[in-house]
């Protein structure tokens, strides 16, 4: 039996777990800085928290498979103030909202991943 396996496929599909991750949310849950944990991978916490902090609003993060965008967080565009509107400038993935994403290739780490969200999140200012 050959034990060799597809490391891309494998670690697409891994990544695809973990950027979709799914949590039993209560239907009376709160969303908020303590519980964004709940509602999205352990991978995207970290740069979820500092967009929480700096008052973006954000509408999802994922793999984006099911809109053809890299894994990331997708916020609202149109409430960014205008300095913020630059810097998502190049993110934009409609005409109201920006993507902040990350590529996983075959070398690309968890660790690697989560640095390069929290580095695009650090970009944004306070507002």
């Amino acid at each position: 039996m050959d034990n060799n396996f597809n490391t891309q496929t494998d670690k697409s599909i891994l990544a695809s777990c973990l950027v979709d991750f799914n949590a039993d949310i209560e239907s009376d849950q709160k969303f908020g800085k303590d519980t964004l944990h709940l509602f999205c991978s352990p991978l995207f916490v970290k740069a979820m928290h500092i967009l929480f902090d700096k008052n973006i609003a954000t509408i999802s993060c994922g793999s984006g498979k099911e809109r053809g965008i890299l894994p990331g967080i997708t916020g609202f565009y149109d409430k960014l103030s205008d300095k913020n509107k630059a810097i998502a400038k190049n993110m934009l993935i409609s005409n109201t909202e920006f993507r902040i994403g990350a590529e996983i290739k075959d070398d690309t780490s968890f660790g690697e991943f989560e640095t390069n969200l929290v580095a695009i999140a650090n970009k944004f200012t306070n507002q």
